[in-house]
């Protein structure tokens, strides 16, 4: 699904002005030799919407340590928005850190995950989406991402997918202090009632 020669490389991150620092959990119901991963995908998302993962999790754990994950990472990359499927052990970690972790968010996946994934594909298509040249998790993860939908696991596939839907990016709105000024300039239409 994802082609090879689609894939762009970045060595350093553009200017972090206007940028927002998104992560997205596909979590696992426990840990255990052979149950899934859970995968936390994060990203720098450029003013100009260009995607470039920066940080691959991908660990299997049982509920408390991957609680404790979720609110270290996102300490850690100083994360704006923290997506998390809402599902099996996600449920329940949205409602624990809704107060400790900023912009956490429970995601309702809409349709299957390769319908997700196939949707997504067109920003790889488009050279939306940058991975570093170098990275400790980079082999492993693109060898998932490649092989999609016919690799054994799929866990980092689900938190791309997540990370990459329009509907779960949007930029937080940002005014101008020349805009809030003028804003607060009385019209001669304004009138003061009261």
């Amino acid at each position: 699904m994802i082609k090879r020669h689609w894939i762009k490389r970045y060595v350093e991150l553009p200017p972090r002005e206007r940028s927002l620092i998104l992560q997205s959990w596909d979590t696992a119901s426990k840990g255990g030799p052979e149950n899934d991963f859970s995968v936390c995908t994060t990203w720098f998302i450029s003013h100009d919407r260009r995607w470039y993962l920066i940080d691959v999790w991908r660990k299997r754990v049982d509920y408390p340590e991957l609680k404790a994950a979720v609110r270290t990472l996102a300490s850690l990359h100083a994360a704006k928005r923290v997506l998390v499927e809402d599902a099996g052990a996600g449920i329940s970690l949205v409602q624990e850190l809704l107060g400790e972790v900023n912009g956490i968010l429970a995601i309702k996946p809409d349709r299957d995950k390769i319908t997700r994934m196939s949707v997504v594909s067109a920003k790889f298509e488009s050279g939306l989406v940058f991975l570093p040249e170098r990275a400790s998790w980079l082999a492993d993860f693109e060898a998932e991402l490649f092989a999609f939908p016919g690799s054994r696991h799929d866990d980092q596939c689900d938190s791309v997918s997540q990370a990459l839907t329009d509907d779960n990016c949007g930029f937080p709105m940002v005014i101008s202090a020349e805009a809030l000024a003028a804003s607060r300039i009385r019209r001669p239409w304004m009138r003061r009632y009261g």
